[in-house]
């Protein structure tokens, strides 16, 4: 259904462009970004938004802004054949001043599992002119051992957290990249009531019963460093932060859903279980 999607997009001339050689891809999104390059498409980039952190080579790119937050005249004025981004990417004006300025756009659609990656490196593949099945037959085999190595019994209960400014941390809900990470590296999410980000109560928190907190390295980070982050009213009174429980992880490498997202699975697995689990094979995209 993803490859579906992508190459009915309006994006027909993708493959006539893959002929030019080489094409000027604009990327917006740090886990395309990774998949672009994982295709060994990196020499075509023009350009990259502020989430395309790996590998960090990128950084030295010409810079589009955050991916929710495009400049349509940025963006042109790289001149690039083409522009892939992330289903979050937009705003939704200025992509459709870029259509309308006659720039092709190739939508990589929300990512929730490992198939659907596969899927959707296929599909970039086959409309970019590029074999993808060496990334995608890796792929398959990382996750298949990922699955494999994964132990039995109840799984840990993680809650998952994002915090910016000094309001209250963002819980993740269903539906989320956190709750798709959750779900590859069979911990379970504490939140089950909604779907998407909401501010965590003190209250609330304390129902929850989370074995783990998980953030990222940027969250905890803007307010201090661990000890900090713990402290948070929110936070403070669980089990799992009196214990110092907290998982951190870059969040490119932990919500990105690229290339990487089996080896992250299975730091993220290792961790919150406490042992540690074989290693997966390295690829040229870590």
């Amino acid at each position: 259904m993803i490859t579906r999607r992508l190459l009915t997009a309006g994006l027909l001339a993708a493959p006539a462009l893959a002929r030019a050689a080489p094409p000027r891809i604009a990327v917006a999104g740090g886990g395309v970004a990774e998949m672009l390059c994982a295709l060994g498409l990196e020499a075509s980039l023009c350009g990259v938004d502020s989430t395309a952190l790996h590998p960090a080579r990128l950084r030295a790119l010409p810079q589009l802004g955050y991916q929710r937050a495009l400049s349509a005249e940025g963006i042109l004025s790289l001149r690039p054949d083409m522009l892939v981004h992330a289903h979050e990417a937009g705003p939704p004006p200025v992509l459709a001043q870029l259509r309308a300025a006659g720039l092709p756009l190739l939508p990589v659609p929300r990512i929730a599992d490992a198939w659907q990656l596969i899927a959707a490196i296929t599909a970039l593949g086959e409309a970019l002119g590029v074999d993808p099945a060496p990334v995608t037959r890796a792929l398959a085999a990382d996750f298949a051992a990922l699955t494999a190595m994964l132990p039995g019994g109840p799984p840990p209960r993680a809650l998952f957290l994002l915090s910016a400014g000094n309001g209250a941390p963002q819980a993740s809900g269903r539906g989320t990249a956190a709750a798709a990470m959750f779900g590859l590296a069979r911990i379970r999410n504490v939140v089950e009531g909604y779907e998407g980000y909401r501010p965590l109560s003190p209250e609330a928190a304390l129902t929850l019963g989370a074995d783990w907190l998980v953030a990222p390295r940027h969250s905890v980070e803007a307010r201090g460093g661990e000890a900090t982050f713990l402290a948070q009213p929110q936070l403070a009174l669980l089990p799992a932060a009196r214990a110092g429980r907290l998982y951190t992880q870059d969040s490119l490498y932990l919500l990105g859903f690229g290339p990487r997202s089996a080896h992250a699975a299975r730091d993220m697995a290792g961790a919150l279980r406490g042992v540690t689990l074989p290693p997966l094979p390295e690829r040229p995209w870590l």
